[in-house]
């Protein structure tokens, strides 16, 4: 039975995108089969640069070996009953000509291939956290890993300990303090949906310049942010 698309479809999947928090504390509760491999499903349809995919998952669910990772994780700050460790292995990376070292697309796509899952995860009401402090070496001990695969991020996942709730105050930006049409230099508000044709905005001390081609298909390029004071913020 194919897909069915439409507004409603669209609504549940931005719900799940704005309802998602990260958890970071998780019940003892095992994770089922099931569940475990539509969200690893979601981090396989995640976009690859040239469509190479070099990256794995590891699955990590044994108790003494997930206590062990804790150990040398100071990103983890309880035990969850999986964590999914994001790989890059540089066997299939030197198949398809990526250079490690130099293409910044590889970084990307283990956020996207993340992101997926997380936002799999929470519509299966589960929770998950993404960690990348951890200590390499040691990880690569703990988990018995070649050198040819190297730990990127761990995604801590299971079910919450308590309902998601934002703690202090977290400020996400509509839509028209983002975003621009470019070359009027205008903002785009309640129709961001129609078409736009370029320009460039600035909201605190960033800038986003955001482009539509003739396909329809918008891209938005990050600027260096102006210098500005610290200023501590916390991540939902």
């Amino acid at each position: 039975m194919p897909n069915e698309r439409g507004p409603e479809s669209a609504d549940t999947v931005l719900e799940a995108i704005r309802s998602r928090r990260v958890t970071r504390a998780f019940e003892e509760r095992a994770v089922t089969n099931e569940s475990l491999v539509r969200v690893l499903e979601a981090g396989r349809w995640a976009t690859s640069g040239g469509n190479r995919r070099i990256h794995r998952f590891l699955v990590v669910r044994d108790p003494g070996t997930l206590a062990r990772l804790r150990a040398v994780t100071p990103g983890m700050f309880s035990a969850p009953p999986v964590v999914i460790v994001i790989c890059t292995d540089a066997t299939r990376a030197a198949e398809e000509l990526v250079q490690l070292e130099h293409d910044a697309t590889t970084w990307i796509d283990v956020g996207t291939a993340a992101m997926n899952m997380m936002v799999a995860a929470h519509a299966l009401e589960l929770g998950t956290c993404p960690v990348t402090s951890f200590s390499h070496g040691a990880v690569r001990v703990v988990l018995g890993l070649p050198p040819t695969v190297e730990p990127e991020l761990f995604l801590l996942r299971g079910p919450p300990l308590q309902p998601a709730r934002l703690y202090g105050v977290v400020h996400i930006a509509p839509v028209a303090d983002v975003a621009g049409q470019c070359g009027r230099g205008q903002r785009l508000g309640a129709r961001a949906h129609e078409a736009a044709v370029g320009g460039e905005v600035r909201h605190r001390s960033q800038r986003a310049a955001a482009w539509v081609f003739p396909s329809g298909v918008a891209a938005v390029r990050l600027c260096r942010p102006r210098p500005t004071h610290s200023r501590g913020h916390t991540s939902s």
